[in-house]
């Protein structure tokens, strides 16, 4: 090596080390250990062993076009409010207004969508409220509507404020002209337009949402629809006012006081789907070039090679687990005000769509490759000179529907070294659990089919019948479908981390080194909204979702059962500002949950002292003695085993409603061994399991616990018993709760399902049979066997048939800690290189 390169080098390795030093500063020695990059008071309630603060990274509202068309009215301005604590309405609406009630006459570029709450008048008042129990609002919050329809959803469901008599009336430079008397937006009246705002108030989403998302989310080539004019300017214009809307509500909702109350973050959603084909090989990859709408399922009608291919496969469009399309959803989360002009959505930034001679968006990139969209938002903020504190992440969420495709190792190539170092500055953290499914890992208990090796049974938790995003009933998995063929491994998080550290062990650069976050992505703009037995009362997408039991509790309906009430994300930060959680979230210091509350630590070192939990000052001498949640160790001189310390509280609960004891703490390890071989293991290390049927454990009829067992807290200092000092590996800690009642278990309870009775009485001439209970007609002599008034047959069917789960064990993931082997590139250099290796 050259001295001038190896200067080189060096000089990046300090700063490296630097930059290491501001983020993961020791927090007991004083000091802010974070940038402060703007201007607010200081946080009187600043710890520097850090605070648990409760957040959500992934919600809609009504500025997202496939939530208004369900009728959600609240916006981020609304959505702030809720996650602050306060009230907010919900679907349907009612049309309360009297003579004396008209609309205000004044100017607006963004639709406000306003209603009234519950005894006002108004033409839309809210039939229902929501709000977060005492004690249980957020300490922080992301926004993150589709960027993709900002400006579509604007034009088309636009509600004028402002009357006209001719287009010079309204403001013609922001799109406005004067139509039906009201400034709207040109393509108000667009025939798509006119189709959405008809399917308004439908029990079912309409096709509009559908037509759209096939020119923007889903194409190999995304593109602005007619109604954006036929440049697309119309709805790029019109999406710059949504997005300076957006960033005002975020403003205005952060307390940049010193009380620190809440923090808001300026946020969208990158939504790209694509609606690709499969490589006909046994690794399944997506592909686009010479694709076959094959006759056969998995079966090629000929063998065309695609380009898309590595192994020279067929492209086909014809397979088990097609319908729907690879979700390669992200949501991007700025630090602060500083923010790009506007969202680089899916049409500005469209994922790789491979080689093939159609492909024109990205040629070059393979098939769902993030580096198109990742480099285009590096150049726009954090390498933009206009824009010097710009800093940015972004989170994928739910792999488990993107049949895994957001997961695909890259390339052992320049190219595929590119994109790693690109995964890994802006990709921190993975959405691990949501209202469509957790996405750890995946275990099918009713075919012993494990993603996993050796199998976990607890991955059999919220899982969902379809392998990709949207899929329709007649594409839904039955068990014996649900094979690593058609969900494949990558789909998972634990699988990918272990390609992550396959990966590092080869190249030096982990791609998918990823914290963990919890999210609900729910379109009710209720963020945090994720108790089960609230869920169970209004659903996650609005009135529509939950308007019937037949959808509701139908496993095959694609917001049916299968979905659940959501995660939240925890982040380990000195204080609840945007810089200090940014940080966190940007070092993975984060934890999620399936949407309890627990308070979960863990510290990762070779110097922790065995007796940690017996110390009054556990967090300190954590930091002191080893890396926390998200860090990475170091091999240490002599190859000593590192040891981990875990601490976890149960959820406190809020005032009248207790919350769940906790069973057990389990340390999940993965490794690569000298092969290049990836393994697993899963060890108890805290509690144990309990062994008794969930049914046992939970009183189903009040979904109180049956029993008091279990535990408040769990704390151990565990040292890994099989550590090999050569290998690659990482440690995340899992923290299961005892079994509790599942939403849809207080959905049937709400209706007074009771399956250890008939389901409903005899009406018959007959009185041998009249008031009998029976289960059918047939038993009624002819008569009719009738519910009660509060449940129909279906739910009764439905409840008690076992279809419908009755239990949930809640749980907790915390961000893996890696160990990278000494002997690496990194530690060499600073072996021979006094000065930095006594950093």
């Amino acid at each position: 090596m050259g001295e001038s390169f190896k200067t080189i080098i060096l000089g990046m390795l300090i700063t490296m080390v630097s930059l290491a030093g501001a983020a993961w500063g020791d927090p007991v020695a004083g000091g802010l250990p974070f940038t402060r990059t703007e201007a607010r008071e200081p946080c009187a309630n600043y710890t520097p062993t850090k605070q648990p603060f409760f957040g959500e990274t992934h919600l809609h509202t009504a500025y997202s076009f496939d939530a208004v068309v369900l009728e959600t009215r609240n916006t981020p301005e609304q959505a702030y409010i809720y996650a602050k604590g306060g009230r907010v309405g919900l679907p349907p609406w009612a049309d309360t207004r009297i003579q004396d009630t008209t609309p205000p006459d004044q100017k607006t570029l963004v639709t406000e969508h306003p209603y009234c709450m519950p005894g006002e008048h108004c033409q839309f008042m809210a039939t229902r409220t929501v709000q977060f129990p005492e004690g249980r609002a957020l300490d922080f919050a992301a926004i993150t509507d589709h960027a993709e329809q900002f400006g579509e959803s604007n034009i088309c469901t636009f509600e004028a404020t402002q009357s006209c008599a001719a287009d010079s009336d309204c403001d013609a430079r922001n799109g406005q002209k004067c139509l039906n008397g009201m400034c709207r937006p040109k393509g108000y009246n667009d025939t798509v337009c006119v189709a959405a705002r008809d399917e308004f108030s439908r029990l079912r989403q309409g096709a509009v949402p559908g037509i759209i998302a096939g020119f923007e989310n889903v194409a190999e080539n995304p593109a602005r629809p007619p109604v954006c004019g036929p440049d697309g300017q119309r709805c790029a214009q019109q999406a710059k006012l949504v997005w300076d809307k957006v960033r005002t509500m975020a403003n205005a909702a952060y307390d940049r006081s010193s009380t620190c109350a809440f923090t808001s973050f300026i946020a969208y959603e990158y939504t790209a789907m694509a609606a690709n084909g499969r490589c006909a090989d046994a690794t399944a990859l997506p592909c686009w070039d010479q694709r076959q709408d094959n006759k056969v399922p998995n079966q090629p009608d000929s063998n065309t090679p695609s380009a898309d291919c590595p192994s020279g496969a067929a492209c086909l469009m014809n397979f088990t687990g097609d319908s729907g399309a690879d979700n390669l959803h992200r949501n991007v989360i700025f630090r602060n005000d500083q923010v790009v002009d506007q969202p680089l959505s899916n049409v500005e930034a469209p994922l790789g769509c491979g080689a093939g001679a159609d492909c024109t968006a990205a040629p070059g990139w393979p098939v769902a490759s993030p580096v198109p969209m990742l480099q285009k938002l590096k150049e726009a903020c954090t390498d933009n000179p206009s824009k010097p504190d710009c800093d940015v992440l972004t989170i994928p969420h739910n792999p488990n529907m993107s049949r895994g495709s957001m997961f695909i190792p890259p390339a052992n190539t320049p190219n595929g070294l590119i994109e790693a170092a690109l995964r890994q500055e802006f990709e921190p953290l993975v959405e691990i659990t949501q209202i469509k499914g957790q996405s750890e890992c995946r275990y099918n208990a009713k075919t012993g089919m494990a993603w996993t090796n050796p199998p976990d049974e607890l991955c059999g938790f919220e899982n969902e019948g379809w392998a990709r995003l949207g899929g329709v009933a007649d594409g839904y998995l039955t068990d014996e479908l649900q094979t690593t063929d058609t969900i494949p491994a990558r789909s998972y998080v634990r699988n990918t981390l272990e390609n992550g550290i396959a990966y590092a062990a080869k190249h030096g650069v982990n791609p998918f080194q990823l914290g963990f976050a919890g999210a609900l992505d729910s379109h009710n703009g209720t963020p945090g909204q994720s108790d089960a037995a609230q869920y169970a009362k209004i659903g996650a997408h609005g009135i529509q979702s939950f308007a019937t039991s037949s959808g509701a509790l139908d496993e095959r309906f694609f917001l049916g059962i299968e979905t659940n009430a959501g995660g939240l994300t925890v982040a380990w930060a000195e204080e609840n500002s945007r810089d200090a959680i940014f940080t966190a979230l940007k070092n993975r210091e984060t934890y999620a949950t399936s949407g309890t509350r627990p308070i979960v630590r863990v510290f990762g070192g070779f110097d922790l002292p065995k007796n940690l939990c017996d110390k009054s000052d556990f967090a300190a001498r954590g930091y002191a003695g080893g890396v926390p949640m998200g860090g990475t160790l170091t091999g240490a001189s002599g190859g000593q085993a590192p040891s981990f310390a875990v601490s976890a509280l149960m959820d406190a609960g809020w005032p009248g409603h207790a919350g769940t004891p906790l069973e057990r703490a389990q340390i999940v390890k993965g490794w690569v061994d000298a092969g290049g071989a990836t393994h697993e293991r899963v060890y108890d290390v805290a509690g144990q399991a309990s062994g008794k049927a969930p049914e046992d454990m939970v009183n189903l009829r009040t979904c109180k616990p049956a029993r008091w067992e279990g535990a408040k807290q769990l704390c151990t200092v565990w040292t890994d018993p099989a550590f090999n000092p050569a290998q690659h590996a990482f440690y995340y800690v899992r923290v299961l709760e005892n079994p509790s009642c599942r939403w849809t278990q207080y959905y049937c309870n709400a209706r007074n399902v009771d399956c250890s009775k008939p389901m409903g009485t005899c009406r018959a001439e007959s009185r041998s049979f009249n008031g009998k209970g029976c289960n059918s007609n047939a038993e009624c002599g002819g008569g009719v066997c009738t519910p009660p008034q509060s449940y129909e047959e279906y739910e009764y069917t439905q409840c008690c048939s076992g279809v419908v789960p009755q239990t949930v064990q809640q749980r907790a993931w915390t961000s893996p800690i890696w160990y990278k082997p000494a002997a690496s590139p990194l530690a060499d250099l600073l072996k021979d290189t006094p000065a930095l290796a006594g950093r």
